[in-house]
């Protein structure tokens, strides 16, 4: 079983830099279910806080898949982004942007799948539901 601190040691070592996992206010980031933002010292992973904690951590696997698939930035981002992220860009050096959103394109599509992956990483190990309904429910 991999922990999901070991995920991120692991994440943080192929990307040459620190990730910061921020929960957000969800009214931050609205239609999007998680955002990659990169400058040249650090990069920041945001999702909502009223996501369930399993989903929280299948957004922010799925914002790891688009490092080590380096991933150059999201179409289409510009006209559902906030505008405070339009006017941090320059001021904050930010070089690169993905969101994860219900637009699916190729990106995307390879960054799910890379999740999918790393959950199970992280996944394996824990306790085998007792029954049906917890496997489909926990």
């Amino acid at each position: 079983m991999v922990s999901f601190d070991d995920l991120l040691a692991a994440v943080e070592h192929a990307h040459g830099k620190p990730i910061k996992i921020s929960l957000v206010p969800s009214d931050t980031l609205p239609g999007l279910s998680g955002l990659w933002l990169e400058t040249d010292m650090k990069s920041h992973i945001l999702v909502p806080e009223s996501h369930p904690k399993l989903l929280r951590m299948h957004v922010i696997c799925h914002e790891f898949g688009h490092i080590p698939l380096r991933h150059q930035g999201c179409e289409g981002l510009v006209s559902p982004m906030p505008s405070v992220f339009k006017h941090l860009g320059g001021q904050r050096g930010i070089k690169r942007m993905l969101a994860r959103s219900p637009r699916w394109n190729e990106l995307e599509k390879a960054a799910e799948e890379v999740a999918y992956l790393l959950s199970s990483f992280v996944m394996q190990g824990a306790p085998t539901p007792a029954s049906n309904f917890e496997k489909v429910f926990g």
